[in-house]
């Protein structure tokens, strides 16, 4: 009985274990039938223009020549509703494997869960300039790496400039030295203004370069009632209201970029307008950083982060393309592709050499290898909403010339009541 047990046990022992072995092999077998297969990542963007897609897909054919096997798929949404798009496509178990990420939305996105968490991932953070690596941080984790990272810098019309007399602003300009040059580029004829000293100017910029805000960047407190911000809103209403140097909505109906048509001297721009500007304008022109602020010759950053969706089916393999699109081949292939920005230290000399780079491209590079951006947008959930609620607020402030202490003094207790801010 006990041999018959034994030998009972013996092949039960050799059943199982050749059933494993078959298991196995079985495993491995349909392994590598699915690795001979290729992986299609798709990425979600909002360049969407024919040219522009032709060109981000140069870059991707590069990944997918140093990838075999690994095919990239772009999706698109239009930018006014693709914080929801991507939302929904998450929700509905559709997230696409990296996605373009909004700075006004990087809170949300976090708080929804539906970004990888890339902090135990190994990334080489001296690779990148100062002050970029921590775009992609939320609360000290990396939920994004950035592509391209740069600032939106004055353009001027060199030929304009000449023609009143005015030299040509420097890089360490100030808001008077601004004021002053568009006061004198500005032209009435007939009591109408037929040349603006400038189109437009972002009032994230005049808030980053008097050291005001929205919301301080920890996202704890409301500052956009404090005197820094009040001053920068106020000096937006009178570069409308009171100097008459920028158009006001009723000037400006009907008419589409007035810097390229020849009818303002200045406009705020940045590398993605360049090519632009060389193909059609007629005129002579260049950059200079932001005029300074009571916080000096600081810009707000205007930057691109590329997050992993968390519900991925195919994590090391967006991990490969996000590298590659943020520290690897496609840092090295972006500027003169598609005139993005490196974020790289390799590259920083990259941004002189752009195709349709300006003369005055070096001040762009100056900043950014100088930390000289900071980021306006805190990565709080609400941040979003609280700055689409603003927006009408500071149109009101300039269209009905109303007192910006006062005006700001509401909203800010609003919002402090409404989500429960400092």
């Amino acid at each position: 009985m006990k041999k018959k047990k034994g030998l009972g046990s013996l092949l039960l022992s050799s059943v199982l274990t050749l059933s494993v072995l078959l298991t196995g092999c079985g495993s491995k077998s349909e392994s590598a039938s699915k690795d001979s297969k290729d992986v299609t990542l798709r990425i979600l963007t909002w360049n969407n223009n024919p040219e522009g897609t032709k060109l981000e897909g140069e870059i991707f054919k590069e990944f997918e020549k140093e990838n075999p096997g690994i095919k990239v798929k772009p999706v698109f949404a239009p930018y006014d509703k693709y914080n929801d798009k991507f939302l929904t496509m998450s929700a509905g178990g559709d997230q696409p494997d990296l996605v373009w990420i909004q700075p006004s939305a990087f809170g949300q996105f976090v708080e929804k869960g539906v970004l990888a968490d890339l902090s135990d991932e190994k990334i080489n953070k001296d690779e990148y300039m100062p002050n970029v690596l921590e775009l992609g941080q939320v609360n000290g984790k990396q939920y994004a790496l950035i592509r391209d990272a740069a600032t939106t810098m004055i353009g001027y019309n060199k030929d304009m400039f000449d023609a009143a007399g005015v030299p040509y602003p420097q890089d360490n300009w100030t808001w008077n030295d601004f004021l002053a040059a568009a006061q004198k580029l500005t032209k009435v004829e007939n009591g109408k203004t037929v040349q603006f000293g400038i189109e437009n100017f972002y009032l994230d910029q005049l808030l980053a370069s008097n050291g005001g805000g929205v919301v301080s960047a920890d996202g704890k407190k409301v500052i956009i009632d404090s005197p820094e911000s009040i001053e920068a809103v106020k000096f937006a209403r009178d570069l409308t209201n009171k100097y008459h140097v920028q158009p006001t909505a009723a000037q400006a109906q009907g008419m589409s970029n007035l810097f390229m048509t020849g009818k303002a001297a200045m406009r705020m721009t940045g590398p993605w307008d360049w090519a632009e500007y060389a193909k059609n304008v007629d005129f002579k022109w260049d950059v200079v950083p932001v005029p300074a602020g009571k916080a000096g010759n600081v810009s707000a950053a205007a930057y691109l982060p590329i997050g992993i969706g968390k519900n991925t089916k195919h994590p090391d393999e967006a991990f490969k393309l996000l590298e590659f699109l943020t520290t690897g081949k496609g840092q090295d292939i972006q500027a003169e592709i598609i005139s993005a920005v490196p974020t790289v230290k390799r590259n920083a000399d990259q941004i002189t050499t752009m195709a349709n780079a300006p003369e005055n491209a070096k001040a762009l590079t100056d900043i950014l290898q100088g930390g000289k951006t900071i980021m306006n947008a805190p990565y709080i959930p609400e941040y979003s909403e609280i700055y689409n609620k603003l927006i009408p607020v500071t149109d009101n402030v300039t269209l009905k010339n109303l007192d910006p202490a006062e005006e700001l003094k509401k909203f800010a207790d609003q919002v402090r009541k409404d989500y429960n801010l400092k």
